[in-house]
């Protein structure tokens, strides 16, 4: 006698549904985060949607045991349709949302790419293709924004390839363009801020004036460093500190050991193996938590990488 085996039917669909208690704010908020992360669509304002998947479903029940764990309530569903909507229905929507995600992205790419930016800062090249890499991977239904966006990643590559390959003008004559000039960053200052106003005043601009705002046309004729569209800002994998060096031609063994160190504190990709720099980082990150003003920043972090340079060997 033979059996006939009824194959189960596909279930395409994640359902979560949650429930805190009101005073559970912040974690209602993180959980939300991380549902934005994986992609999900809220539905109904009462939940969230996923396609199915291994990974989507331990996502879901990680974010369920969270929930349960303060003391509300969360469920996960697998479902074959979702309020009468088809599968093609469904599949548009989530194709819309990463359709919005892409072209989020391709406009930051375009503003990099305008005939007025010399550098990519704050969106660098690396954070781009970061944010790239976490839109294809919540992409399940290969959204056809997709392509437009890896298209204007390779042409803002194709840009800085040729920054960085351009020939500057000599240094020296550089610097004397750039004497008694107020220079302007944004407010706040961290390592490569502080060390770039630093190398300004020491190196660059003995008489320089330093004004702080996130404004980029707040102060008219100001030299513009570490910030978005600035003449002096991140090319590449390059922090400020180490394209200042460059462009003034500052060739200075000490100033390229501190580069290391505060490329590897800003960028925090252990290019040059320099721990050191972390901890420069969190001072000023203190300070700034402290409530203290940018100019006393400037004022002490500049002692900081005086002392470090005095004591670093030629």
């Amino acid at each position: 006698m033979s059996v006939t085996k009824t194959k189960r039917p596909s279930v395409p669909w994640l359902l979560l549904m949650f429930r805190l208690p009101a005073r559970r704010a912040s974690l209602r908020v993180s959980v939300w985060r991380k549902l934005q992360r994986y992609g999900a669509l809220a539905w109904k304002n009462s939940a969230y949607v996923l396609p199915r998947s291994p990974a989507n479903f331990e996502k879901l029940q990680w974010l369920a045991a969270e929930v349960r764990k303060a003391r509300g309530e969360a469920w996960v569903v697998e479902v074959a349709r979702i309020g009468g909507w088809s599968d093609k229905e469904m599949i548009a929507l989530f194709t819309e949302a990463r359709t919005h995600d892409y072209d989020r992205l391709i406009r930051d790419i375009r503003l990099a790419l305008r005939p007025s930016r010399r550098n990519i800062r704050p969106h660098s090249l690396a954070n781009l293709n970061r944010r790239l890499g976490e839109i294809v991977a919540i992409d399940s239904f290969g959204c056809p924004r997709r392509k437009g966006a890896e298209e204007a990643l390779k042409e803002l590559e194709a840009r800085l390839r040729r920054a960085l390959t351009a020939p500057a003008e000599p240094g020296g004559r550089k610097r004397l363009e750039y004497r008694r000039q107020v220079w302007m960053t944004r407010p706040h200052p961290e390592v490569d801020r502080v060390a770039s106003a630093w190398l300004i005043r020491q190196f660059i601009d003995p008489d320089a004036r330093f004004v702080f705002s996130p404004d980029l046309d707040a102060h008219a004729g100001a030299v513009r460093y570490d910030m978005f569209e600035g003449e002096f800002t991140h090319i590449g994998d390059a922090c400020t500190f180490e394209v200042l060096l460059q462009r003034f031609e500052l060739d200075d063994k000490r100033l390229r050991r501190i580069s290391q160190i505060v490329h590897d504190a800003d960028l925090e990709d252990e290019k040059f193996g320099r721990p050191e720099g972390r901890l420069l980082d969190l001072i000023f990150k203190g300070w700034a938590k402290m409530g203290w003003p940018d100019d006393e920043i400037l004022k002490q972090g500049f002692k900081v990488y005086e002392a470090l340079y005095t004591t670093l060997e030629a």
